[in-house]
């Protein structure tokens, strides 16, 4: 994917998102680890003591905190988000309350450390929260044309691997099915596949 159509993709993603943040009567959508946040700006943040967030103001520029060691790892893409790099000695959900700007019923995602709901908590008492899943699910769970062509790219290799198994070139004999699976997991990826999370060979 170019970094333009990327740019489009991510950008599509969050008008949609902010769409049903309008539905849903939700004033800011927080995300922190998990799946969603690349799914939104493409950037898979690691799991730091360190606060990455991304603030999506129903109404406004969506903004991704991050550290500003990390910053380098991020794609920058204007037109989605701005970056709100923070040093050791801020402090980043003091940043995060203040692109929250009025914002009342907030959205977090579930897989964001429980630290930093706390100690947005003190600065926001009064402000209502809820799982990120009352906006994220009708987005994921209607494929876009990008998400599309990766599934039928994933399935197409995973249908390549499968016919080199059934054609014998994968060996059996011998081996243990941590060593098969390894290998059909090694083959995936050569196939394309970014990740395998788990290959099931059983006998």
């Amino acid at each position: 994917m170019s970094t333009t159509t990327a740019e489009s993709t991510f950008r599509n993603r969050l008008d949609r998102a902010r769409k049903e943040m309008a539905r849903t009567n939700v004033d800011a959508l927080i995300l922190s680890l998990g799946h969603d946040l690349p799914y939104l700006t493409g950037y898979l943040a690691m799991p730091l003591e360190r606060l990455t967030m991304l603030v999506v103001p129903r109404d406004g520029e969506a903004s991704l905190i991050i550290p500003r060691l990390e910053a380098p790892r991020v794609t920058e893409m204007s037109s989605v988000f701005s970056l709100a790099t923070w040093n050791e000695t801020d402090d980043p959900v003091a940043l995060a309350h203040k692109l929250l700007g009025s914002a009342r019923t907030i959205a977090v995602g579930d897989q964001m450390w429980s630290r930093f709901l706390v100690d947005l908590l003190k600065f926001r008492p009064d402000a209502q929260y809820v799982r990120s899943v009352v906006v994220m699910e009708a987005l994921r769970s209607r494929k876009d044309a990008t998400e599309i062509a990766a599934l039928t790219a994933a399935g197409a290799a995973a249908d390549r691997v499968a016919a080199q198994l059934h054609a014998g070139e994968i060996p059996l004999v011998g081996r243990t099915e941590a060593q098969v699976s390894a290998e059909i997991s090694a083959r995936l990826i050569a196939e394309g596949h970014q990740v395998v999370n788990f290959a099931i060979v059983a006998a």
